[in-house]
């Protein structure tokens, strides 16, 4: 039988020598062959024995090209490698000295460049150049977020003599109102982190710069600002919790903010909270009365407590993060405790319930807050909170395919239509398993199950849109496409299911939404908030423009380049935390990053830390990479083969 199997084996080397007998049997080290020998016994594993024939390719006692290697010249092997066990007969035969070490080498050589050992798999290899197809452009990106942000300036200088707040324009009339917002702060600091141009962060200072200067009334609360009748209304609804966000934003780039944030966070502290109850209100006058005494956790409320989260991170001041945690502590406090649900919407100065329902997006909101605080604190209440509301979404708002869209506090569902927020809950449910894969497991599971239902097999989707709402059967609820829905979310649940499957669909469906959601939603001067998804046009809920539009945008920079399935890419760097893609919390949050720095001129891009040894594959090709500052040339076209452990690359991008 040993002979029989040997002549097959010997059969296919004809024609392939090319080391002399003498020289093969006085280079191989004796290591390899026991290494054989052992694996035919199977004392070692497969990688184990597939490390010594790369020493033997490396070496060019076997002389094999093209084959991927690290900077130092190692044959990159997959940990998972898997040999024909067939081959252990041979291997077997050679460490008893039954074959020569030249008819074992050329066997070697043979069956590795026949594809029958693979270093690396084949069907990586097909998904790696698949996925290339899939990704957006870093141009297409940039140019979408400048249509937006230019489309706001060419609006503002139409009507008015100078070009900082944006008045608000409904694109269906071309008319507009007496409000103005200063929508193009935070999108200069979005078009800033995907380009690098520093002309787009003074955009931003001179905002801010203006905001200190004119806006800021004796109490700390920023005006709102009415163009046409340049008028100050002091009893008017006022808050300073969405414009700290933008502004803390602003500081956590360029320091000079930070004082800017400490005068708006203080004043949050000081008149929108009410001290006894440690709830939020809604809103307060210019003075810094409560006019709206409410506190909705979907909205308004996660926008407060993020906007404080992001004022401790900017400042340091732990005057913020302990707010934080006596507001968390309170609003859990008013939970069902048979269900651990919490409502999302309760009076502020009494903590009784306005509206006894959760959303299924505002259960992941809030989610959100909570993992931001624990990323900063690793405290181990809101720990256990997390671990508690995630088993009561799990438990309650679960009905076999996806999540119920509304169910109130204890456990009662509201209403079970799609809602196209899900991915505010799918993306936050992946982000707790990360902390305890074992503990949340069935969170991971439900998570995807739901995206896959809801996105990936279209059940919520028309044109190519995402539709506001469905009933189970896909029958509509409520038509609109809404650019705050899906489209600001779902980018990144679609790149993680992509690492965590290798299944290109899950990019190539991003691809198609974004293209559908930027034609179809733009105009003249940018992108309107909503459309009709099913007949595209205008409709009532969405003809404003949307002035935010250029970070709901930007923030799909994540899908101009992927990992493959060990890689971890740190986008974002919290705490002791480092989490693989941008961090977004509340409502309208197009979310932010720290740990990649882009370079639209020079087409470089800089991660702090991508770890273990795989690939990231880019939509544009490669020109040339450093790794921890050396040059590296470990590429091949548009994919970038990463090191074993943690490193920072810098990949530059041919024009």
């Amino acid at each position: 039988m040993k002979l029989i199997l040997f002549f097959v084996f010997a059969f296919f080397l004809v024609g392939v020598l090319t080391i002399p007998t003498s020289l093969a049997q006085d280079a191989v080290p004796s290591w390899i062959k026991n290494n054989a020998g052992w694996w035919a016994e199977d004392k070692i594993d497969d990688f184990t024995f597939a490390q010594g024939i790369g020493f033997l390719i490396k070496n060019k006692i076997i002389q094999i090209s093209n084959l991927p290697t690290t900077p130092d010249g190692e044959i990159i092997i997959e940990k998972d490698i898997v040999i024909p066990s067939w081959i252990k007969n041979n291997a077997g035969w050679w460490a008893e000295n039954s074959i020569s070490d030249s008819d074992f080498l050329y066997g070697i050589k043979f069956l590795v460049e026949n594809n029958i050992i693979q270093f690396q798999s084949d069907v990586d290899y097909e998904k790696s150049k698949n996925i290339e197809k899939h990704l957006l452009d870093w141009d297409t990106i940039v140019n979408d977020s400048k249509y937006a942000n230019d489309g706001s300036i060419r609006l503002q200088s139409k009507f008015f003599d100078y070009v900082n707040y944006t008045v608000e324009y409904n694109a269906s009339t071309g008319s507009f109102s007496d409000d103005s917002q200063p929508t193009l702060l935070e999108s200069g600091v979005w078009l800033y982190q995907i380009t690098g141009h520093e002309q787009f962060l003074a955009n931003s200072r001179n905002i801010a710069n203006l905001i200190e200067e004119s806006y800021l009334y004796s109490s700390g609360i920023v005006m709102n600002v009415h163009p046409l009748t340049n008028t100050v209304k002091i009893e008017e609804e006022h808050t300073n919790q969405i414009i700290l966000c933008d502004i803390a934003k602003l500081a956590l780039v360029d320091s000079n903010y930070v004082q800017l944030t400490k005068t708006l966070a203080d004043a949050v502290i000081e008149h929108e909270i009410n001290h006894e109850t440690e709830l939020f209100y809604d809103s307060v006058t210019l003075e810094g009365e409560p006019l709206d005494r409410s506190m909705y956790m979907s909205y308004g409320g996660s926008v407060g407590l993020e906007s404080l989260l992001l004022a401790y991170e900017a400042t340091s001041d732990t005057t913020y993060l302990d707010q934080v945690k006596r507001t968390i502590l309170a609003y859990w406090e008013l939970r069902d405790k048979e269900t651990n649900l919490i409502p999302s919407w309760v009076y502020t100065d009494t903590g009784e319930i306005k509206e006894p329902f959760m959303q299924q997006y505002g259960a992941g909101i809030f989610l959100k807050v909570l993992l931001h605080y624990y990323y900063l604190t690793e405290d181990a209440d809101v720990y256990k909170i997390i671990e508690d509301y995630t088993d009561a979404i799990v438990n309650y708002f679960w009905d076999g395919k996806t999540w119920n869209y509304r169910v109130d506090y204890d456990g009662i569902v509201r209403s079970d239509v799609i809602e196209a927020n899900y991915g505010k809950l799918d993306d936050a449910l992946f982000l707790v398993y990360d902390l305890n894969p074992a503990r949340f497991q069935k969170a991971y599971d439900l998570a995807k199950s739901d995206y896959d239902f809801s996105f990936q097999d279209k059940i919520t989707m028309t044109n190519g849109l995402a539709i506001h709402a469905v009933k189970d059967d896909g029958s509509p609820a409520s038509r609109e496409s809404m650019m705050t829905y899906a489209f600001i979310i779902n980018q990144n649940p679609a790149v993680r299911l992509y690492q965590d499957t290798m299944e290109p669909e899950y990019i190539e469906s991003m691809k198609n939404f974004y293209e559908k959601v930027i034609s179809h939603h733009k105009r003249e001067y940018g992108y309107i908030w909503g459309i009709d998804a099913y007949t595209l046009e205008d409709t009532p809920l969405g003809v404003t423009l949307n002035q935010r539009a250029i970070g709901m945008i930007g923030n799909k920079i994540n899908l101009t380049f992927v990992p493959s399935d060990n890689v971890k890419i740190v986008w974002t760097k919290i705490g002791n935390f480092e989490i693989t893609e941008p961090f977004i919390v509340h409502f309208n949050d197009p979310g932010r990053f720290n740990a990649i720095s882009f370079d639209y001129n020079e087409k470089s891009i800089f991660f702090e830390t991508i770890e273990n040894e795989g690939t990231v594959t880019f939509s544009g090709a490669i020109k040339s990479v450093l790794v921890d500052g050396k040059n590296f040339s470990n590429f091949n076209e548009k994919t970038l083969n990463t090191l074993e452990g943690k490193h920072s690359y810098k990949v530059t991008l041919m024009d």
